[in-house]
Parts: structure tokens; C-alpha cells; sequence
């Protein structure tokens, strides 16, 4: 389903983003070639979490993975924070596109019905609070591909990172 989504959103992209230019969306943009060929092509790939193939001419198939996370400081611990998040993020999007997802849901209704005596009147207040948890869980194994591309946005409140790699018959190989 997340597969679909990702597919529906690389499909409307273009139409929501006319005008939008990644260097106009993002700041200090690092992307390897020929990644940023993809990702630059479509600023909304790289706004939006999830792991995206693409099938490429020669049969082989490229790999590209992007998870963010918010900037907190400037320091050197912070941006080793982000990076390592974001890294794990973008694995497991690349998980979640390759395996089966569950997902569960649990939600608690509680009503409540006050009822306030004020000089002799009586008023009555219904309450209703509702809590829904929702989680989602994949697990497997995914080799581990390599960074191909660090952003930030616009105004430096969100760090970005793309893996990415190509996928072919047998092999799963770096771009040169």
C-alpha cells in the first residue's frame, strides 16, 4: 500500500511542484550522480520520506531511499544524530517497500458526563475523549546501501538523507 502511495505521489509531483525547484525548496544540497538526475527532477521525492525504484533501460533497477529528521543545533553531535537516524529510517523504508507491513490499531473511547449543580440549576456536560494508537511494524533483512545524497531544508530546521544504490539480476552495486 505505502508502495502505491509513494507511486500516486511520484505520479502528481510534477503537477504540485510547477514552478518549485529543489534549490529553491532546500539549502547545501550534496547528491551523487546520477541520483540527483531523480531526485532533483522531483523536488517532492526529496521532501517526502520513502523508498522509490525505478526501473532503468538497461533492465537493472535503481534504489533510492529518503528519510528526514528535525535539526536540533549546529554541533558536530547533532549532525552525527541526524545522520545515523535518518540512515536507519531510509533502511527501513527500503524494508517497508520489499516486505509485508502490519499494521495495528487500538483506540479508547472514554465518555464522561458532568453534571454541576449552580444556585439550585442543574447543568450537565457530555464529554468524549478518544485516544488511537496506531503502529506499524516490518522486519527482515536489507543490505545496506550507501548515502547518496544530504540536504537540508529552505530554512535549516530539517536535515534529509538518501540512500540509494542499483539493483540488478544478482548484484547490488554503488553508481560510479
Amino acid at each position: 500500500m505505502l508502495g502505491k502511495l509513494l507511486a500516486f505521489l511520484f505520479c502528481l509531483a510534477p503537477f504540485m511542484a510547477i514552478g518549485q525547484s529543489a534549490s529553491n525548496m532546500f539549502s547545501m544540497i550534496r547528491i551523487e550522480a546520477p541520483f540527483d538526475t531523480y531526485l532533483q527532477a522531483n523536488p517532492l521525492l526529496m521532501e517526502f520520506a520513502g523508498a522509490k525504484f525505478i526501473k532503468l533501460e538497461d533492465g537493472r533497477k535503481m534504489i533510492i531511499s529518503v528519510a528526514s529528521t528535525g535539526v536540533k543545533d549546529s554541533s558536530a553531535q547533532d549532525r552525527l544524530r541526524q545522520q545515523k537516524i535518518c540512515r536507519q529510517k531510509a533502511l527501513a523504508n527500503i524494508l517497508a517497500e520489499t516486505k509485508a507491513i502490519q499494521v495495528a490499531t487500538s483506540t479508547k473511547v472514554n465518555d464522561l458526563i458532568v453534571v454541576t449543580i449552580e444556585d439550585g440549576k442543574e447543568n450537565g456536560k457530555s464529554v468524549e475523549e478518544i485516544l488511537e494508537v496506531t503502529e506499524s511494524r516490518v522486519s527482515g533483512i536489507v543490505k545496506n546501501f550507501p548515502i547518496v545524497g544530504t540536504w537540508y531544508s529552505r530554512n535549516g530546521d530539517m536535515f534529509y538523507l538518501a540512500i540509494g544504490g542499483f539493483v540488478g539480476t544478482n548484484s547490488v552495486s554503488k553508481s560510479k
